[in-house]
């Protein structure tokens, strides 16, 4: 009975050791992962991002603007075009527009800036766009 219990005792021990063995290079892989998660890494644009914006007022609601807004973005080609209440902005490849209407002195005033890494681009899309509103 007691050789069983001995036998029984060192399997446990045995295999307890074993699969202590085993999880502990697995838990430094780990470590390691977590570790490099961490790292911040900097990155360095070369271009620097041209802003160029205008503004008009309009004898226009500010709901009018605002789908106007969406009807100039739209035609020029704009992608992802939102409309949040009188502001709208989309996309158009790596720029990006955006309109603000707003009422001021029962008129509206119309805010449009455009985004973008190419300057010529960046000038031509806020052109377009005020020369539509």
């Amino acid at each position: 009975m007691r050789f069983i219990l001995i036998v029984i005792t060192f399997f446990v021990v045995g295999c307890s050791s074993t699969s202590a063995l085993k999880q502990e290079p697995m838990d430094v892989i780990e470590h390691e992962m977590l570790r490099k998660e961490a790292e911040v890494v900097t990155i360095e644009k070369a271009v620097i991002p041209q802003v160029w914006s205008d503004h008009k007022i309009l004898n226009i609601s500010e709901e009018i603007c605002a789908q106007k807004g969406v009807d100039i973005l739209t035609t020029l080609g704009f992608e992802r075009i939102v409309m949040s209440g009188s502001y709208v902005y989309g996309n158009y490849i790596n720029n990006r527009a955006a309109i603000k209407c707003t009422r001021v002195d029962n008129k509206t005033f119309v805010y449009a800036v455009v985004a973008g890494p190419k300057v010529k681009i960046v000038e031509r899309l806020r052109n377009e766009i005020i020369w539509k509103l």
